[in-house]
């Protein structure tokens, strides 16, 4: 039973008057469901039923047996069940506590005391379902985490509070080298170069040697977070990422024609070490106003999920260097996989380096924002964005704002200003560029 709704009860006697009786009583604020033998009791006992009042003397199989085999299945064993009987005697009263029910009354009924038990029995009955009910989500959403820390492409460890590895999910037994689950109760000590730095403490983004099972040396980037567990006590989460694979791409800046002065000053507005957003679900616009800049002279990096073939014949840009936001490791561009949004930052970072008066434009991010959580998008714009306020380069986001709630996007773009398109556009009608 859930929120306001009935509490549904079956009621059991072979006597048709008494039926009638609890039916006149009890039906405007429960649902009745009638059976007047025991087999047919058992028939209607499902999950959907809440209290069962059982007459002990029935024709066919006394309640008794029938309250046993209810209490022996496991669908209907937590189904309160009150004995109803005209027997007083103590070894009647003992078979009814044998068979598992829950609560007595004795014939004639008295419908005051019936209500009493009932409610009261009903209001243990929900609070247990309630219990239930909490326990089923949170083992649901355990073995939601479970699935999704075993297909995590980042490697990760969960040792107990001695450092013991009690689980270690595929990416982790790929990275170190094993096979199975050999390396499950391992002592975490024993595939580290030098376990030193290694505490059981929260800490994020330190440098350790881990040992591959063939013994090779290999520097992860790690990150520790304590957690607790009802099974196993104190425990830790450890996530490692080989140091070499956290490289950005290296992009060799290009431009696709001369500096045109005058167009540079007409853009002039439109200021170094700032980030803006085109916010429209355009996406012409914003290869519009990249092809703008980098046909000018800029030195331009478009990161993209559009296949760059069609960006360069759509706008012809043969020379700008182009990323595509992918999984297909086939294209013969640079490529940045969902699962790798922490090459962006430093692929950036290694443009703007080489160049003056720089131009990153990235479009594709509602792609990122499906494969990866929310807050990883965010804390990986402010990363790019500390990049480009400390440089002599811009950047350009363009993005749907219909794709994100309406605080996700306010959370978004706080650091962004707004980019003039009527500037651009201008520029685009009086120019031939």
């Amino acid at each position: 039973m859930t929120g306001n709704a009935k509490s549904t009860i079956l009621v059991v006697d072979d006597e048709e008057s008494n039926l009638d009786l609890m039916d006149a009583y009890m039906e405007d604020e429960y649902n009745l469901v009638f059976a007047s033998s025991g087999t047919e009791a058992l028939e209607k006992a499902n999950e959907n039923i809440d209290l069962i009042l059982l007459d002990v003397l029935m024709p066919d199989i006394s309640g008794f047996e029938v309250c046993h085999k209810l209490k022996s299945n496991n669908d209907t064993k937590y189904i309160p069940v009150i004995l109803v009987t005209a027997l007083s005697k103590r070894d009647n009263l003992q078979k009814g506590i044998d068979s598992g029910a829950d609560d007595f009354l004795a014939k004639p009924v008295d419908m005051l005391e019936i209500q009493i038990r009932v409610k009261s029995l009903l209001r243990i009955k929900h609070q247990r379902d309630t219990i239930i009910e909490d326990k089923n989500k949170a083992q649901k959403y355990r073995d939601h985490l479970d699935k999704l820390i075993k297909t995590s492409p980042i490697a990760i460890l969960y040792l107990d509070k001695n450092r013991n590895i009690l689980n270690a999910n595929k990416s982790a037994i790929r990275l170190l080298g094993y096979e199975g689950e050999e390396i499950l109760g391992k002592n975490i000590s024993g595939i580290l170069k030098d376990d030193s730095n290694l505490e059981m403490e929260d800490k994020s983004d330190f440098t350790i040697e881990f040992l591959q099972k063939n013994g090779k040396s290999v520097s992860m980037n790690v990150s520790t977070s304590m957690v607790e567990d009802e099974e196993s006590g104190t425990g830790m989460i450890v996530t490692m990422q080989d140091l070499k694979k956290l490289k950005g791409l290296f992009i060799t800046p290009l431009t696709e024609r001369e500096y045109n002065e005058d167009v540079r000053l007409e853009l002039s507005s439109i200021e170094n070490g700032y980030s803006y957003i085109i916010d429209n679900a355009d996406f012409k616009t914003g290869y519009d106003a990249f092809s703008c800049f980098v046909k000018s002279g800029y030195h331009g990096l478009c990161i993209s999920r559009m296949n760059p073939d069609h960006i360069r014949k759509s706008y012809d840009l043969y020379k700008t260097p182009l990323i595509w936001l992918t999984k297909n490791q086939n294209s013969t561009d640079p490529v940045i996989e969902p699962s790798e949004i922490f090459k962006i930052p430093p692929t950036i970072t290694n443009f703007i380096d080489k160049v003056e008066n720089g131009l990153i434009f990235i479009d594709g991010l509602e792609y990122l924002i499906l494969e990866n959580d929310f807050r990883s998008i965010i804390k990986l714009i402010e990363q790019i964005n500390d990049s480009i306020m400390a440089s002599s380069s811009k950047l350009i986001i363009q993005i749907d704002p219909h794709t994100m709630e309406q605080k996700e996007y306010h959370l978004f773009k706080r650091w962004m200003r707004k980019l003039p398109l009527d500037a651009i556009e201008n520029i685009q009608l009086s120019n031939d560029i």
